[in-house]
């Protein structure tokens, strides 16, 4: 049986022997003492993606991971040609209860649907199950006086989010999401610990409309050596298009992406006028989000923001 002892104990006991052998007395024997255990290293991380085929209708695709992984992270984005920019937004990126898959969603918004085809792509961060691995989700219905629905979802105990999820229930397509991320940059914790995600409606005419609903999913896990949340973001200015690179610090893996558009204020004017169409990533440590104003434009100030989670 190995007997746990503390280094300061330790430490006066080695002295003493040291001072007793100088004195011809037999050093003492000392039960061996375990090493601290350092925090899980995640390990077999692999990206998977698929694309889906040309078309022109909201769509949902899910990849899965390989067998026996889990998914940490995922996103997806808009491969389309130009004219389907700005008429195109995402209204899922999540993972199945269970981690085995990632899905996402894209569909047309505007008053004038697109009439093109187009495309999207979606991938997930998959890699053996690490230590205190769990998917946990909540869901919010209704919509408050700005038409907007704001949810988050904790980590239970003193487990990490690793990744973050949302997904928006639309009855009559009126809500598509506009952040999906770990947490945010002025919570006391850095918010490492939950997910937040926000969805607002498209067209505040047919907004109270129907019974909408927003999920979120927080995965967790037991804090892995080496986590950071690296957090980027643009000013709030108007333009027509904006894009957040970020990187992990040197060394450190990506295990999970999240973004989120930022508003000049949350009046029922600044309905989803600016669309997220894209959040991508590499297991080498780099990611990027953008987003485009709507087709008509859109006056107001707003930025992008960027969050990545990054491990050892």
């Amino acid at each position: 049986m190995r007997i746990r002892i503390s280094r300061s104990s330790v430490t006066a006991a080695v002295v003493l022997a040291a001072s007793l052998a100088g004195a011809g007395w037999a050093a003492p024997a000392f039960a061996e003492i375990d090493p601290i255990p350092a925090n899980p290293v995640v390990s077999g991380l692999e990206k998977v993606s698929e694309t889906t085929s040309p078309g022109s209708s909201d769509r949902t695709h899910t990849v899965p991971c390989p067998s026996g992984k889990v998914a940490l992270g995922g996103g997806g984005y808009l491969t389309a040609s130009t004219d389907a920019v700005g008429r195109v937004a995402m209204d899922k990126s999540a993972p199945s209860t269970d981690g085995a898959s990632w899905t996402v969603s894209m569909r047309e918004v505007g008053a004038v649907k697109y009439t093109g085809e187009w495309r999207f792509t979606v991938f997930a961060f998959c890699a053996n199950r690490p230590t205190g691995y769990q998917v946990v989700s909540e869901v919010k219905t209704g919509w408050n006086d700005f038409h907007r629905l704001s949810k988050t979802t904790a980590c239970p105990g003193s487990t990490k989010v690793l990744g973050a999820g949302a997904e928006v229930y639309n009855s009559n397509s009126a809500f598509v999401l506009d952040r999906v991320a770990p947490g945010d940059a002025v919570s006391p914790n850095g918010g490492t610990n939950y997910t937040w995600a926000v969805a607002r409606t498209v067209d505040q005419g047919t907004a109270a409309h129907g019974t909408e609903a927003l999920r979120t999913f927080a995965i967790c896990a037991t804090e892995p050596a080496g986590y950071e949340v690296v957090r980027a973001a643009t000013d709030m200015t108007s333009s027509s298009f904006k894009n957040v690179p970020g990187t992990c610090t040197t060394g450190k893996k990506l295990l999970s992406v999240g973004a989120g558009i930022n508003v000049s204020s949350i009046h029922e004017d600044d309905r989803t006028q600016t669309l997220l169409t894209g959040l991508n990533g590499s297991t080498a440590g780099s990611a990027n989000t953008w987003a485009y104003e709507d087709a008509d434009g859109y006056v107001e100030a707003w930025g992008l923001s960027l969050a990545l989670v990054c491990a050892s």
